[in-house]
């Protein structure tokens, strides 16, 4: 008889439980948020929106390369330079250290030759962030000169590595 108990009352605490949790769903159930399907209309209001923005940003890039192509290169400063580098044309970044090392050469006497413009731009334009599947990867790097440099990497899961080239 003492072991009759125990299975009744563990019966009756799954009863109660099933029955809570059965209360639970219900009030769940009531508060449930409906939410509406997405209308043909909503993704062609989405695609004017971001339409808009890339027109924006479009008129925004030429304004600021304009802006750039009038202020002396000796006049930006550091963060300038490398903005210009990242963001606008190959050209532009290349124009802009060029002028630069004449400036450089026509104010200092004595030049260092060695510092040419590719080598500014080299340096200018370091940082480069890739997001990769776990596995092995080749990574190469070529220089404008035709110098290439490889690093074998394994990268893990939410794995973050820097490489450095020298090229």
């Amino acid at each position: 008889m003492a072991s009759g108990r125990p299975a009744r009352r563990t019966c009756g605490i799954a009863q109660r439980t099933a029955g809570l949790a059965q209360e639970v769903l219900e009030r769940a159930k009531r508060r449930k948020v409906s939410w509406p399907e997405p209308v043909e209309e909503d993704s062609e209001r989405l695609n004017a929106a971001f339409a808009s923005v890339v027109e924006f940003m479009s008129r925004t890039t030429k304004e600021c390369e304009k802006y750039y192509s009038y202020v002396p290169a000796s006049r930006c400063q550091e963060n300038e330079i490398k903005h210009i580098c990242r963001y606008h044309s190959k050209q532009a970044a290349e124009n802009l250290l060029q002028t630069l090392e004449q400036e450089k050469n026509e104010t200092s006497p004595v030049s260092n030759p060695a510092e040419t413009a590719k080598q500014l731009a080299r340096r200018a334009s370091k940082d480069l962030y890739i997001e990769v599947s776990p596995g092995t990867y080749s990574v190469t790097a070529t220089s404008e000169d035709m110098v290439k440099q490889t690093h074998m990497v394994d990268v893990n899961a939410g794995q973050s590595i820097d490489l450095t080239f020298s090229i």
